[in-house]
């Protein structure tokens, strides 16, 4: 520093402090003189502390006759001044005098300046004005300013100055004392809070330095009393965590000195302390409304209590269970607390320190929070399953919280149950929702499966109209099923999980998919390595947990159809493994090992229920996994079962229902597996199959499975289509020519018996006992004939039927008036009445001709309206109802020429859904009504009285596949 210039700008300034009054600001040239004379900024808190020489200006003005004092009130005026930048540079010039050495403080410090410094500093917070243009500056003349105009060329603008008061101000804040004026205090508090919170924070990065201001005034004593300044401080920022974005970078920065600055004080500070302990309660009682900040909120007060002394974390807990307690804002909050609290702080059970459960702070906020899941509010409600869920998942992966949980929530009483079976029904869908993820959660603790009712609940809300709801039905269900595998939770899994693949969500769709792959197709295929030993006695002790019951609960008839869906879609998107064929056919085997390890007989012997029928599904996308050897073995084995069904050597029948399923299971594994045959052997297969069709004694499901199994031999190892729809023409005009032969012998007999039941004797006993068993094995064997046909009929359209339709004819008509004008008018009586199970084949077989052949469809239609609305049979109408809905799907210009049809199958379907007894026919009604929509059933069951006999049928319809492919008839079990 020039000596000259020094002395120079020392004269003219404190000649100007002579010339002015008390109340007149000291002017900017003045300012800009004494900041000349003080050190730079950098140096000027070294020299307060470091340097022992005093400063010339004090000795300056005790020469002039003046005391430091009288710089207090000219520079106190100009920090009022409205001007920012005067203001600022006075702020600076009167903090940089007390900071200077030998500085007197007693003299320069006063509360009014003080005040006066707080107001420039708020002055400094309105916009900033805009820089002086670079071209403008370019243009002044070269060489020294005047002092007046400094400030353009030398003197830092507000936005440089703010920094440079704010870092003045934290280094005199240890020089004064504040005690003597609390309002000081209080406005310094405000000031430093408004800077943080205004643009200029983030613009000029004072965040740190306010901070550092804020820590001075409440960790030093001179300042007044530590509890009072900590409150306002704490207050102050409480506002701004409450008012500021939630990701903001003030936000974050709040919150961490608070945790890692006042904190670490607090606990060496009881007066501190006092005030630190009630922030948290303070951010509770003010918390927003609205999720996200609410949320915000909890993560700021979380992360105060963990930097507390574990006395006051306890305190804290406990003022959160009373807090559970009040207005429902405050409950909704309590239980995102508890939530926090027991997942954030150590050991919240006290299973280190070993004490007692009731006494623990955590043990209470479980009671609290299982309390708040029966809360009045439905969004307490929801918030509070969810946060025991979340609990419950965060403490049970260590051990030794598990009994404690047990205590607080008693998983294992009948009260919990009943609280999980209300909200899994609740009118609040985010209630229920958050029933089943605590399902979910809560299985492993619990031990064992939950209750049965809850369990139902859980099944029904699998089919709830939302998605996010069946979603998480679906996966309770599911983590249910994998930790406790038994019958009765497989069954109900099998019962609601395989039919959501008819969602409509495609989502769901995949989930259910890709879980049955995993819990059902997955675990069967860990049997592919399973022997048999030597101790083994049962299947069910070789094979892994749950197969059996899978395979069971397969078969079901609700379930089946939605696992060939499944099956189906999985094969196509290549998700079928080899070894789930390859487990089905071990565990047939070991099942037939055993059987002749226990020396019984083969005729007693049957497959694991649903074994053959789950291979023949997934064999058809996995046909090299499945040996022929395997295949041709049990197809003789039950083949021989079939033919000596008439008793076993013990006197005992053998079950003919397993036996006839498990035959046509393995005809269609066959079929699927088909092109890998050895021609021989394929040769041999078909002959087979050809003689026991055309021996017409078979069960009608069987014929089905038969006929379907001989078309894939014959497509197979032709080759060429043409040869293979040649041979398939061959063997279908032989069984259609074997079956209207049987079908005229029969109505031959019942001419016969017509006419000599009117003239003969009636026969003895003995021969009335064979004639009765030769008529009634004539005419099972034109019902199997009439099914034959129908089944040819849909896999060989172009069939030759000329003699089979009057044949048909004939057999649906009799009795009736007009048909003494049939061709065959020589049947007089009634079909119906002789034998009604070949009069409802009878009508089931005209239909599925009627499907591949419009004329006849157009000519018939009269007559299948007559019969739906006449006949008293149940099985007879409701396949009626379905044959009329496949020709609207099938023939949708046999509807525009039937306008009146359309009419009277309305009114006919309103009058049985109105007066008809048979739940199955009212369904088919339902379905008939949106025929023109193409919408058909999926399945139906119906009771179909047939003779002296009361039988279960079973209609399964394939809705979107096109005639002659779809089968319509009635297939018994």
């Amino acid at each position: 520093m020039n000596g000259g210039e020094f002395d120079e700008r020392l004269s003219c300034f404190i000649s100007d402090l002579e010339s002015l009054t008390s109340e007149v600001p000291l002017p900017e040239s003045s300012l800009l003189d004494l900041e000349f004379l003080l050190p730079s900024p950098s140096s000027a808190k070294s020299s307060a502390f470091s340097d022992d020489a005093a400063f010339p200006l004090w000795s300056h003005l005790a020469a002039a006759g003046l005391s430091p004092s009288s710089l207090v009130r000219p520079l106190s005026a100009a920090m009022d001044l409205p001007s920012s930048h005067t203001s600022l540079l006075a702020a600076r010039v009167y903090l940089s005098l007390i900071l200077t050495p030998s500085a007197p403080v007693l003299s320069l410090f006063s509360p009014l300046a003080f005040i006066s410094l707080l107001s420039s500093l708020r002055q400094a917070l309105k916009p900033l004005p805009s820089p002086p243009s670079p071209d403008r500056r370019r243009k002044r003349k070269q060489g020294r300013a005047p002092r007046g105009n400094q400030r353009v060329d030398d003197s830092p603008d507000v936005g440089d100055l703010l920094p440079i008061v704010l870092d003045l101000l934290d280094s005199v804040l240890s020089r004064i004392r504040l005690d003597s004026s609390l309002d000081g205090v209080k406005s310094l508090v405000d000031t430093v809070v408004a800077i943080l919170s205004s643009s200029t924070t983030d613009q000029h990065r004072l965040s740190g330095v306010c901070f550092r201001i804020l820590y001075s005034a409440v960790s030093r004593p001179e300042h007044g009393d530590q509890t009072a300044i900590a409150v306002d401080v704490l207050r102050s920022l409480a506002r701004v965590v409450l008012s500021s974005p939630l990701k903001s970078a003030l936000r974050t920065a709040t919150i961490s000195f608070i945790a890692c600055k006042i904190a670490p004080l607090a606990r060496e500070n009881g007066e501190v302390r006092k005030a630190l302990v009630y922030f948290p309660r303070y951010l509770a009682s003010n918390a927003p409304e609205r999720a996200e900040p609410r949320a915000a909120t909890v993560d700021a007060i979380l992360e105060v209590v963990r930097a507390f002394e574990k006395d006051e974390q306890i305190g804290f807990a406990e003022y959160v269970v009373k807090m559970a307690q009040g207005k429902w804002q405050l409950r909704l909050l309590a239980v995102d607390l508890i939530l926090g609290l027991l997942t954030s702080l150590p050991d919240p059970l006290g299973v280190c320190e070993s004490m007692e459960s009731s006494s623990c702070w955590g043990v209470k906020c479980l009671k609290a929070l299982l309390l708040r899941c029966s809360d009045s509010m439905g969004g307490v409600r929801a918030r509070a399953l969810t946060s025991m869920a979340q609990v419950i998942e965060y403490l049970s992966g260590d051990a030794r919280n598990s009994a404690r949980l047990q205590d607080g929530v008693a998983f294992r009483n009948a009260k919990f149950n009943e609280l999980l079976r209300k909200r899994c029904s609740d009118e609040k869908a985010a209630v229920r929702k958050a029933a089943l993820f605590l399902i979910t959660k809560s299985t492993i603790l619990m031990g064992r499966p939950i209750d049965e009712l809850v369990l139902k609940t859980v099944g029904s809300a699998c089919m709830d109209p939302l998605v996010s709801i069946r979603k998480a039905a679906v996966s309770a269900i599911s983590e249910v099923y994998r930790q406790f595998p038994d019958e009765g939770i497989i069954s109900e899994w099998l019962h609601v999980v395989p039919r959501l693949t008819a969602d409509n969500e495609t989502s769901v769709q995949e989930e259910c998919e890709n879980l049955f792959l995993e819990l059902v197709l997955d675990r069967i295929s860990r049997a592919s390595h399973v022997s048999i030993s030597d101790t083994a006695k049962d299947l069910e002790s070789i094979l892994p947990e749950g197969v059996l019951a899978l395979l069971k609960g397969i078969c079901d008839g609700e379930v089946l159809p939605c696992v060939r869906k499944i099956c189906s879609s999985l094969g196509k998107k290549k998700m079928l493994k080899p070894s789930i064929a390859i487990s089905l056919a071990n565990i047939i085997s070991i099942s037939e090992s055993l059987c002749m390890r226990n020396c019984m007989s083969i005729e007693r012997w049957t497959a694991p229920i649903g074994a053959w029928q789950l291979l023949s599904e997934v064999s058809l996308f996995t046909p090299k996994a499945v040996e022929w050897k395997f295949l041709l073995h049990h197809w003789k084995l039950l083949d021989k079962a079939k033919e000596d069904k008439g008793g076993t050597p013990d006197g005992e029948e053998p079950s003919s229902i397993s036996w006839a399923r498990d035959r046509v299971s393995l005809l269609q594994t066959i079929s699927n597996v088909s092109v890998l045959l050895p021609p021989v052997d394929a040769s041999d297969l078909a002959a087979d199959l050809l003689r026991q069709i055309d021996e017409f004694n078979m069960p009608s499901s069987e014929v089905d499975a038969h006929v379907k199994a001989l078309r894939t031999l014959c497509k197979q190892k032709a080759v060429s289509p043409e040869e293979g729809d040649e041979l398939i023409g061959k063997w279908v005009h032989q069984l259609l020519y074997g079956a209207q032969k049987i079908l005229e012998s029969c109505m031959s007999t019942l001419s016969e018996t017509v006419k000599t039941d009117g003239f003969l004797t009636p026969p003895s006993g003995q021969m009335k006992g064979k004639d009765e068993v030769a008529s009634s094995k004539s005419f099972s064997q034109a019902i199997t004939a009439a099914f034959t046909i129908g089944s040819l009929v849909l896999i060989y359209p172009s069939a030759d039927l000329h003699g089979i339709v009057p044949l048909l004819h004939t057999m649906i008509t009799s009795g009736k008036p007009g048909s003494e004008k049939t061709k065959l008018a020589s049947l007089t009586i009634s079909v119906k009445e002789m034998e009604p199970s070949l009069y409802v084949h009878s009508w089931v077989t005209m239909g599925k001709i009627c499907l591949v052949d419009d004329k006849l469809a157009t000519r018939y239609m009269p007559l299948f309206v007559q019969e739906l609305e006449n006949s008293d049979c149940a099985a007879l109408r409701n396949n009626i109802l379905v044959m009329m809905v496949d020709f609207c799907v099938r023939y949708t210009a046999l509807v525009d020429w039937r306008s009146s049809y359309k009419l009277l199958a309305g009114e006919l379907s309103s009058q049985i859904l109105r007066g008809d007894k048979r739940e199955g026919v009212r369904e088919s009604c339902r379905n008939l009504r949106s025929g023109s929509k193409q919408v058909l059933p999926k399945r139906k069951n119906v009771i179909c009285s047939s003779g002296g006999g009361t039988e279960r049928r079973e209609l399964i319809y394939s809705h979107g596949e096109k005639p002659p492919g779809r089968r319509v008839g009635v297939e018994s079990d």
